[in-house]
């Protein structure tokens, strides 16, 4: 076996060494396997002989495990080109894109999937996660289609894959995407005792709790004492209001930000155009109960699987800022919070609870930065 056979296995245990990492039982499994699928995509075999099945790797486990790192520290290292790291929404809005621009040809996810072989080996998605019915339709396709081009996958996620997609709509149509990662991936569980957000201590740097709004916009002008203050920027068409504005920094109000026709594509735009968004006014999510009942009618042939959650205060609003942090963390843009509460308990709900706690442990992480 050469050196760099063991690359990432060596990485792994320079970083503990160093004391930048604790050793973690968990977490080193999840290394030996990535260090096996890094073996087995650098093997180079004679024409006559035929390529064995490469199985990805899917990591699992709550929230402050380092699974983000894990990943990293594989797909930084890996020795070979053609491999993509991504957000799944990013993914998918490109997915989305193409079906557009191949209506009407037959069996459009098989080309989708022949052309990102071309340029893709191994694609890996961090915390993978899948909410949206019109993904999850299409996903069990894409896979098996992607898979039979060869095309490895590396994700990690909060969930095993029996969990993903658990209360959605029409779920029966996504259990075949999750017998498809069972098949094409091992799955190792990096569940332990260690919550790694706090390894260099507990803060908030850039987390305020009822800060009030001239102090909070005095903190930005310490930063950017050129700001504009009081317009507009259009993202997508749309109008969206801003407090204040410098060429890399903004300031916007929740309710601007997470209520309304605002989507992933609207935070996607904002994390390519600003390095730093300060957040204002961010209110407590899914305190109470709305009296609404989530129901989705029969002539839509919808059907949810245990359908008792009732809807609650800013579920949709939360959704969304579910969404803002994910694409701003996923670039590494720094978010900038003021909020009515702490971290731990900002969305209270039971709709939202399983997403809100990748979303806490990223915002955690964000203090260090």
């Amino acid at each position: 076996m050469t050196v760099q056979d063991t690359q990432i296995i060596s990485l792994y245990q320079a970083k503990v060494a160093s004391g930048e990492l604790s050793f973690d039982a968990a977490q080193n499994n999840a290394v030996q396997a990535l260090n096996s699928l890094s073996e087995q995509l650098q093997m180079h075999y004679s024409w006559w002989q035929k390529s064995p099945l490469i199985k990805g790797v899917y990591l699992y486990g709550p929230v402050g495990r380092g699974k983000s790192m894990l990943m990293d520290l594989f797909y930084n290292n890996v020795a070979i080109s053609k491999k993509q790291r991504l957000h799944f929404h990013h993914f998918i809005a490109q997915v989305h894109q193409q079906l557009g621009q191949l209506q009407g040809q037959k069996d459009p996810l098989i080309i989708i999937a022949k052309n990102w072989a071309k340029n893709i080996r191994v694609l890996c998605f961090d915390e993978f996660f899948v909410s949206d019915i019109g993904d999850a339709m299409i996903m069990a396709r894409l896979f098996d289609a992607l898979f039979k081009q060869g095309v490895v996958l590396v994700a990690t996620s909060n969930a095993k894959p029996e969990q993903l997609y658990y209360n959605g709509l029409q779920r029966a149509r996504f259990l075949p995407t999750i017998d498809l990662i069972n098949n094409y991936c091992e799955i190792v569980n990096v569940a332990g005792e260690e919550d790694h957000r706090f390894r260099y201590g507990k803060n908030s740097s850039h987390y305020f709790i009822n800060l009030p709004s001239d102090d909070f916009k005095a903190k930005f002008l310490t930063q950017y004492p050129q700001a504009s203050h009081s317009g507009n920027i259009t993202v997508h068409g749309r109008a969206l209001p801003y407090l204040l504005k410098t060429a890399n920094a903004l300031m916007i109000d929740f309710m601007a930000l997470c209520s309304g026709p605002r989507s992933a594509n609207d935070y996607m735009f904002l994390a390519q155009q600003f390095s730093v968004l300060y957040v204002a006014n961010v209110p407590k999510m899914g305190v109470g109960a709305t009296g609404k009942v989530i129901v989705h009618g029969i002539e839509d042939s919808y059907q949810r699987e245990k359908q008792t959650l009732d809807e609650h205060f800013f579920d949709d609003e939360a959704r969304r800022f579910i969404a803002l942090v994910d694409e701003f963390y996923d670039c590494h843009k720094l978010l900038v919070i003021n909020a009515q509460a702490d971290i731990d308990t900002l969305y209270q709900g039971k709709k939202l609870s399983f997403e809100y706690a990748r979303t806490q442990s990223r915002i955690v992480e964000m203090q260090n930065w």
